[in-house]
């Protein structure tokens, strides 16, 4: 047995813990606590961090590793549509093992910056192999376009993914769908029903830009003109007419397993759509920035009641996959929040989401020992520091 010690420890699922201890079994936590009481009688090992804090891991609800590779090579955008064009032709310029190589490099980000559980988005499988090799908890989805797919079917029969035993027999694997201007309800109900039938979480982006709003309200502008070139158009197409919220939830999409994405263009009926489903919103907001998305309506969200969690979204679109990144945006542009509300968002919620939360997203006696530490100073903003810390990479993984 070992306990780590340090100044502070941030259980997430209680409030901040000073000169405490957190009791390591194996690969699980036995006891948190203040250090003078769960070391009483302890004859393990102690490892004292000194001035900083323990916390857990995190939960990045929202990655592609598959554009990792894009590093570098999309710089930040005015305008999302410009943003998504300039990432298109990069990515169909990629060779496979430039795109391979860009995944182990993603997948090494997101461990030295303290992810533990990440959401992955893959529109190919090239990312699994990875993951299931790699340090990191994970839960996949195989992300699924289609706008032209207008008869029902299942979804082996258009996606042979889907079809293969090693898929069929994993729980850490769902379908996604792209989102409401690249998917056809036919594709949307497909989804779902996988989805449904394995009670696996699923996503889709969504409300991401004001084309996507437009598309749906008059069925043109840039998402037609996407679509022609792309030969994805269909011809006789009549818009819903509805708001992006009210139109996925009459496909059945909305609810407690959905994890939708970015909300950057969502009114306040969206808001109220999403908490009466129960459905997850990952906020990305630094990507949302770099690819001239706008940003999230934090405050009429956090007023709805709606579930948060966050994601960085990939590195096409975002300067890193550092989550603490997020946080100290978030902590930096709402200081009306609690400060750690965002801490929160990124370990305890995301785990939930992606229904991974008897095993991560705390420090919880029986939860996987998955911890770090982040040194602090002892500034009077003890979350901007911690968030701050974060971001700049001082988070070293305990045991």
């Amino acid at each position: 047995m070992i306990a780590h010690v340090s100044k502070w420890v941030l259980p997430v699922s209680e409030p901040p813990i000073r000169d405490a201890a957190v009791v390591v079994a194996g690969d699980r936590i036995a006891a948190v606590g203040p250090a003078a009481e769960v070391l009483a009688g302890f004859t393990g090992l102690i490892c004292d961090h000194g001035d900083g804090a323990i916390l857990p891991g995190l939960v990045n609800c929202h990655v592609h590793l598959e554009f990792s590779a894009l590093a570098g090579k999309v710089p930040p955008q005015a305008r999302w549509e410009d943003w998504l064009e300039a990432t298109l032709t990069a990515y169909g310029a990629l060779s496979p093992a430039e795109v391979e190589a860009g995944i182990g490099r993603g997948v090494e980000a997101l461990r030295q910056s303290g992810t533990i559980l990440v959401g992955e988005i893959t529109n190919t499988g090239a990312s699994w192999p990875f993951l299931t090799a790699g340090p990191l908890a994970y839960h996949l989805f195989y992300e699924c376009l289609g706008f032209d797919l207008v008869a029902a079917f299942d979804l082996p029969e258009k996606f042979p993914w889907f079809g293969q035993p090693e898929v069929a027999s994993t729980a850490w694997v769902s379908a996604a769908a792209h989102a409401p201007y690249s998917v056809s309800a036919a594709l949307f109900r497909a989804v779902a029903a996988w989805n449904r039938a394995r009670s696996g979480p699923q996503t889709v982006h969504l409300a991401e830009s004001q084309a996507e709003i437009d598309f749906l309200a008059r069925g043109n502008g840039f998402f037609e003109g996407l679509l022609k070139r792309r030969g994805r158009w269909v011809q006789d197409f009549q818009p819903p007419g509805a708001e992006t919220t009210a139109y996925l939830e009459g496909l059945g999409f909305l609810g407690p397993r959905t994890l939708a994405v970015h909300g950057t263009q969502l009114t306040a009926a969206d808001c109220s759509r999403l908490a009466g489903t129960k459905t997850w919103l990952v906020l990305c907001p630094r990507a949302n920035r770099y690819t001239g998305a706008g940003a999230p309506p934090v405050p009429e969200l956090l007023a709805a009641g709606v579930n948060l969690a966050l994601g960085t979204d990939s590195l096409a679109g975002n300067w890193d996959l550092n989550l603490f990144g997020e946080m100290l945006w978030l902590h930096e542009n709402f200081p009306a929040c609690p400060g750690d509300l965002w801490l929160r968002l990124g370990t305890g919620n995301g785990a939930l989401a992606l229904g991974r939360d008897r095993e991560f997203g705390s420090l919880t006696p029986g939860k996987q020992a998955a911890l770090g530490f982040i040194p602090l100073k002892g500034g009077r903003d003890f979350w901007g520091e911690l968030y701050t810390n974060g971001a700049a990479g001082k988070w070293r993984w305990l045991g």
